[in-house]
């Protein structure tokens, strides 16, 4: 009894690390969508004190919004089977919210005004957070006691 409070701690650790993440890229994805659609002056402009959109910035919105909305559905695939597919959370530390980390803080300390000291401890934590939840996933995966199959399982409620 004892060991199945860990072992559900550490499953529900998993999960809230991948819909963080889902609900995180959702949101980016959302925003981004939403000022591409209407690249004039929006909310969003107001928000964050952007100008309007130019066409250089368009171009690069669509590969950035298509790549959230991307991200948003691996991360959901990917708590479908979180013991499994936990390579996903590592693609997620090291070439997303890490490049972001390192970009922001240059820019940070560089002078931009559009990015806060807020937003490089929220993505450090993001990238803890993650880091805890793979440590977690690959114990359990290498844990010879724990059947993946049946841990899937009880994760996803099928």
């Amino acid at each position: 009894m004892s060991e199945k409070k860990p072992l559900n701690l550490m499953i529900v650790v998993i999960r809230f690390t991948y819909w963080i993440g889902v609900l995180l890229d959702f949101l980016v994805a959302l925003a981004t969508t939403i000022y591409m659609l209407s690249p004039a002056d929006t909310f969003i402009n107001d928000i964050f004190g952007y100008t309007t959109i130019t066409d250089i910035g368009y171009a690069i919105l669509v590969f950035e919004t298509a790549l959230m909305w991307g991200w948003t559905a691996l991360l959901i695939w990917a708590d479908r089977k979180p013991i499994e597919r936990r390579g996903v959370l590592l693609l997620t530390i090291v070439p997303v919210v890490g490049m972001m980390l390192v970009f922001n803080t240059v820019g940070f300390v560089e002078g931009n005004p559009f990015i806060s000291d807020f937003i490089i401890i929220i993505q450090s934590l993001i990238i803890v957070l993650f880091v805890v939840s793979y440590v977690f996933a690959t114990k359990l995966a290498k844990d010879n006691s724990t059947n993946i199959d049946s841990i899937n399982e009880k994760s996803t409620g099928v």
